[in-house]
């Protein structure tokens, strides 16, 4: 029998998850639905039905959204992702710890790949759609239904686990992906991977990197991938300490690996960088030796504790929008600031991942208080060439998710399109989809689809087209 959760501020307000599975056909729509989307938006997050021991935000029980668009209208529909984990936990009617092992031999604790939360991202590839978290092998959903299909439907005999943000290339359709602390929880291995359009894996090569720590997301350019190792390190010992083996130690050094596209992961060179915390990056390219990429940049790690156990300061965990470029051959490396607003879940027009960009949406708070739960209440709009921002805010109090860009068509120009995201309205208590006019971000939502309930804060989602 399921019990009451704890109190504790991430299972508080729209942090708390909802306790139901829901189908709702035709949607309320404030405006009107643009006629050229016909597609659905995936959203997806932690929603804990069980929990067991201390809870973080980060290990919740996924739970996938979505919007199913066609001719004007809007479907909606909510599943939880049913990994094994999940369906233990409900047979027990209690929560269970990540599985893991001691491998007998070494001493080593070792994750299971294919028993973990999927809850980080949700992205489409080829003809799968896939659920996906940091720990784990994809997790293959069922597009239209959400109903669970599991893991080894895609990408199967990868080593170790694949995390929540690889990138498709538009020129080859091919998709990178990579995984760290591949060998054993704690070990300063990584994987990196490559899956063709059919889902089948490519190559999965395994590397060392300067030290063990939490890689949350990396970039690919025509000619180079690139690992960016920042120090939110990993140490077992200070689980006795302060409960949690990720802290965030300057002293360790960043460095930020290059591969040559296609070169074998002996190769990879390790250039030295400022000491900083990215959790995700907005897209990269290079020109030559050149590279340019942009990131949330932060000076700590928000959401863990420093080395010492202690919380970052609250200035310290707003992140900004940050222009980096790196030198391959010589290693330098600088950095400029483009937004100066706290902001996070950067997004592109993702047919030009890998290459130039000219226009970022991006997640922002111009409006921040301590104990706002790090919500963000604004879509904004960069355009990098202008240097120009435009914002529509829904309102202080208010949360907004990730955008996600929606090409107007197949042939569209860069950023000609549509920006959809949900908004959790704190006074009703409800939430909804909306349509941004991507190249009018200011003038507000041309669609409102509502909802009677409200979606839990997540993390990311994405747009799949109907064939």
């Amino acid at each position: 029998m399921a019990a009451s959760l704890p109190n504790h501020p991430q299972l508080r307000g729209n942090y708390a998850p909802i306790n139901f599975e829901a189908s709702y056909n035709d949607l309320v729509i404030e405006g009107t639905v643009p006629t050229d989307l016909s597609g659905s938006l995936y959203r997806i997050g932690p929603n804990p039905k069980f929990v067991t021991g201390a809870y973080h935000w980060f290990f919740g029980t996924g739970m996938v959204h979505a919007f199913h668009v066609e001719d004007g209208q809007v479907d909606y529909v909510n599943r939880w992702v049913r990994t094994p984990k999940f369906e233990r936990e409900t047979e027990l009617g209690h929560g269970l710890s990540l599985e893991m092992s001691i491998n007998k031999e070494t001493g080593q604790i070792e994750s299971h790949r294919r028993n973990g939360v999927a809850n980080t991202h949700i992205v489409t590839h080829g003809e799968h759609l896939l659920a996906l978290e940091e720990g784990s092998h994809p997790f293959s959903i069922e597009p239209t239904s959400l109903a669970s299909s599991g893991y080894g439907h895609y990408a199967d005999g990868i080593n170790g686990a694949m995390t929540a943000h690889p990138k498709v290339d538009p020129e080859t359709g091919e998709l990178h992906g990579f995984g760290y602390m591949t060998d054993h929880f704690g070990s300063n291995t990584m994987t990196y991977h490559v899956i063709d359009k059919r889902g089948r894996t490519v190559r999965s090569d395994t590397f060392e990197a300067p030290y063990a720590a939490m890689v949350h997301d990396f970039m690919i350019t025509r000619d180079y991938v690139l690992f960016p190792l920042f120090p939110l390190t990993c140490d077992l010992s200070r689980i006795e300490k302060f409960g949690f083996p990720f802290a965030f130690d300057g002293q360790a050094g960043a460095y930020i690996g290059v591969l040559a596209r296609g070169a074998n992961v002996s190769t990879i060179k390790w250039i030295e960088a400022p000491s900083r915390y990215v959790f995700h990056y907005l897209n990269a390219w290079n020109d030559g030796a050149r590279v340019t990429f942009d990131a949330v940049d932060f000076p700590v790690a928000p959401n863990f504790p420093n080395v010492d156990g202690s919380i970052p300061a609250h200035a310290d965990a707003q992140g900004k929008l940050t222009r980096w470029t790196l030198d391959v051959k010589t290693g330098a490396i600088d950095r400029h600031r483009t937004l100066d607003v706290a902001s996070e879940f950067p997004r592109i027009d993702d047919r030009f991942t890998a290459t130039r960009h000219r226009h970022g949406y991006i997640a922002a708070a111009s409006k921040r208080a301590k104990g706002d739960g790090g919500l963000f209440h604004e879509i904004t709009h960069f355009d990098y060439e202008t240097g120009n921002a435009q914002t529509w805010d829904a309102g202080f109090g208010n949360g907004v998710s990730e955008p996600v860009f929606v090409e107007a068509r197949g042939d569209a120009k860069e950023g000609e399109g549509w920006l959809l995201a949900t908004v959790y309205d704190h006074h009703s208590s409800t939430s909804s989809m909306v349509i941004l006019d991507a190249e009018r971000v200011e003038d507000g939502p041309v669609a409102t689809a509502k909802l009677d309930h409200r979606i839990p804060y997540g993390f990311h989602g994405s747009w799949r087209q109907n064939k």
